[in-house]
């Protein structure tokens, strides 16, 4: 008789062990999937650099102004007869660029 009243004081701690915690456990299981990995968020678009001005010479590598800083650039990322440059932003993104132009806003990829 004693057997039969300490077996099920003994199985308890098993039983617990192996069920879901209450705090999941009214959720379906796409909503526990949600849960457990939630979606990324993208962070927002940068803006590209603003071209202040660009310094061309005939021997060496042109200078780009952005955001009044200097910065060499490779001859072919400038274009000198319309005052362009190809610009890679901070986010990877390629921009073409004119002098004197504000920057264009920052547009989803």
């Amino acid at each position: 008789m004693l057997c039969a009243l300490l077996l099920p004081l003994l199985l308890a701690p098993w039983q617990a062990s192996r069920a879901e915690a209450l705090g999941r456990l009214f959720f379906t299981p796409a909503e526990r999937a949600r849960i457990d990995h939630p979606p990324k968020v993208e962070p927002p678009p940068v803006p590209p650099p603003r071209l202040d001005g660009i310094i061309t010479r005939s021997a060496g590598a042109p200078t780009l102004f952005l955001d009044g800083r200097a910065t060499l650039a490779n001859p072919r990322q400038v274009s000198a007869g319309d005052g362009t440059a190809r610009i890679t932003g901070p986010d990877g993104r390629n921009h073409r660029l004119r002098v004197g132009d504000p920057p264009p806003e920052a547009s989803p990829p």
